[in-house]
C-alpha cells in the first residue's frame, strides 16, 4: 500500500498536469462546489508542480537551483505584503500567503510548461548533433 501512494506521489511530481486533474475531479466530487474545488486543487498542486520545476531544472542544467526557487517564494510572500499593505494599511497574514501562494502556482505552472519546451528542444538538439 506504501509503495502505491509512493508511486502515484511519485507520478503527481513527474506529471503535475495529471495530479492537478485527479484532485480537481476528488475535491470537485467531495465538495460539489467548482469554485472552491479549483482553488483547493490549486493549493494542493503548487507544491507538485515547485517540485517539478526544481527537477526539470536539475535536469537541464546539471545543478540544483532549490535557493532561487526559495527565495522567488519569499520574494513572492514580501511583495503581495506590501501590495496588502499599500492598500489597506494593513497586512492580513493569511491573505497574504494565499494570495503569494497561488502566484508560486501561476508561475510554477508556466516554468514547467517553459522548462518542457526547453527540455524536449534541448533533447531534439542533442539526438540529432550526435
Amino acid at each position: 500500500m506504501i509503495n502505491f501512494f509512493a508511486g502515484l506521489l511519485a507520478t503527481f511530481i513527474t506529471i503535475p498536469l495529471l495530479g492537478f486533474i485527479v484532485v480537481y475531479l476528488i475535491s470537485r466530487v467531495i465538495m460539489k462546489n467548482k469554485k472552491k474545488s479549483f482553488f483547493l486543487t490549486v493549493d494542493i498542486t503548487t507544491l507538485f508542480f515547485l517540485i517539478a520545476v526544481h527537477y526539470l531544472l536539475l535536469v537541464i542544467i546539471g545543478k540544483s537551483l532549490l535557493w532561487l526557487i526559495v527565495f522567488i517564494l519569499l520574494l513572492s510572500i514580501l511583495f503581495m505584503g506590501y501590495i496588502t499593505w499599500r492598500k489597506s494599511h494593513e497586512i492580513e497574514t493569511i491573505k497574504v500567503l494565499r494570495k503569494s501562494w497561488r502566484f508560486v502556482f501561476l508561475a510554477s505552472t508556466i516554468a514547467y510548461f517553459l522548462l518542457m519546451l526547453v527540455g524536449i528542444i534541448q533533447r531534439i538538439f542533442s539526438t540529432t548533433l550526435n
